[in-house]
């Protein structure tokens, strides 16, 4: 049991609990004006608040304990202080402050500090988010950097083996290194779209149409799958917003498809509406389930597949980025769709 987040949220749960018994003990001695009542609600419903907000510290995941530590700081700070400005005050002699007074003062003061504190805490986190967010795209380009080097050796060398290798079982194991090569090749190209996909900004989003994006997509994946069949049905004029990133996501969703599917893929984009719905339905077995699951994050991320895992990916990603979402179908085939809104 963690007694220094349990105690942090009994502290502030206590300044509740306080404002409440104070407002009690009014009632319990006749709060007869409306001028009473009306302080005595206002004191009930701060020190309820007061209570459940320090329940929620305890039992909120998102918060860590040195967090709700540090709020639970600013709630005793505007306690100490304002109690010592109240004390000051009631001892003039010429100063009367009743009971439910002081406890509507105490209580909203004290909420003031809780969520003073909520945003202190917000603010770190965001700092710490940034330092963590550098870390990783400082990673992502060594690992990609080595990654790209290693796949071009490995593929040069798979390359002069088999212009000099004779045997069948030696070309074979060649043909496996070079294939290796390749799928690393892959990856250090989505690992590049996912980069891009997180350091989005939506300030780069503009109407981008549909049309002649999906047909550009298309075409390039026709000369990279001469066997695939990829029929589009795309609306003249339809729009969505969004920005270059739209156009690594639709790539990824329909070579997965091509993978998947058999080779016959169909893509089409219809409005309702404000959103636009994009769909890239294929007739094959389907996407495997743990991978489906990985992407809705119903499963451990250790699932993925090495190939297309990561490309699904890349595709929630530049979408979730766009405030839209991703749904998929998987009776008769799959189908993936993705709803963004209409430019």
């Amino acid at each position: 049991m963690d007694f220094i987040r349990l105690g942090s949220g009994a502290s502030v749960s206590a300044t509740g609990v306080l404002v409440f018994a104070i407002a009690l003990s009014v009632v319990w001695n006749g709060a007869v004006s409306l001028y009473d009542v009306a302080l005595v609600g206002i004191a009930l419903v701060v020190g309820l608040t007061l209570v459940a907000a320090g329940a929620a510290l305890v039992v909120l995941d998102a918060l860590r304990t040195d967090h709700v530590l540090r709020v639970a700081g600013w709630n005793a700070l505007g306690v100490v202080v304002l109690g010592i400005v109240l004390a000051l005050v009631s001892a003039s002699p010429s100063v009367s402050l009743p009971p439910v007074v002081v406890a509507d003062v105490l209580g909203v003061s004290a909420v003031a500090h809780v969520l003073i504190g909520v945003n202190d805490v917000r603010r770190i986190r965001v700092g710490e988010l940034a330092r963590e967010r550098q870390k990783l795209a400082v990673l992502n380009r060594i690992v990609r950097h080595n990654l790209r080097n290693d796949a071009q050796v490995l593929l040069g060398n798979a390359e002069a083996l088999l212009g000099e290798l004779d045997d069948d079982r030696h070309r074979g194991m060649a043909d496996s290194i070079a294939g290796k090569a390749t799928s690393l090749a892959s990856m250090n190209e989505k690992l590049g779209k996912f980069q891009a996909a997180i350091e989005h900004d939506s300030s780069d989003e503009r109407a981008v149409d549909l049309d002649d994006l999906i047909e550009s997509v298309v075409e390039e994946l026709r000369e990279s799958f001469p066997e695939a069949t990829i029929e589009t049905d795309v609306p003249a004029g339809l729009a969505v917003e969004a920005d270059d990133k739209l156009g690594d996501a639709l790539s990824e969703a329909i070579e997965n498809a091509i993978l998947h599917g058999g080779g016959e893929v169909r893509v089409g984009a219809t409005r309702h509406g404000g959103d636009v719905d994009i769909t890239v339905t294929d007739e094959g077995p389907g996407i495997p389930e743990h991978e489906l699951s990985s992407i809705a994050a119903d499963a451990e991320i250790t699932q993925l597949d090495h190939g297309t895992g990561v490309g699904l990916w890349v595709v929630r990603t530049v979408v979730d980025a766009y405030d839209g979402t991703l749904t998929f179908d998987t009776e008769g085939g799959t189908t993936m769709t993705i709803r963004l809104t209409a430019g």
